[in-house]
């Protein structure tokens, strides 16, 4: 289940020993760049956008996260973090 901070616009999915940080919207905010924008420019489709925004997703498409990456200067890590609780 998701959980989102509303400071942030961070949702955080649990999964295995630890979680994931789906940080695409907070990313968007702070560029000052919309969705809809990214979508069109780079051709992805808003269904696969919404997903890496909510973590509501089983499969992560790396096609998409390079389209992501170039368009918004960024790394993975800025868009999708797991955080191992482990402390493995």
């Amino acid at each position: 289940m998701a959980i989102k901070s509303k400071l942030e616009k961070v949702y955080k999915i649990q999964c295995e020993k630890g979680y994931y940080l789906f940080k695409l919207n907070s990313l968007l905010e702070k560029r000052n760049v919309t969705k809809n924008s990214v979508l069109v420019k780079k051709e992805i489709d808003f269904n696969s956008m919404q997903k890496l925004v909510t973590g509501n997703l089983t499969r992560i498409d790396l096609t998409i996260i390079a389209k992501l990456c170039n368009e918004l200067h960024c790394k993975i890590d800025d868009i999708v973090e797991y955080v191992n609780e482990q402390g493995d």
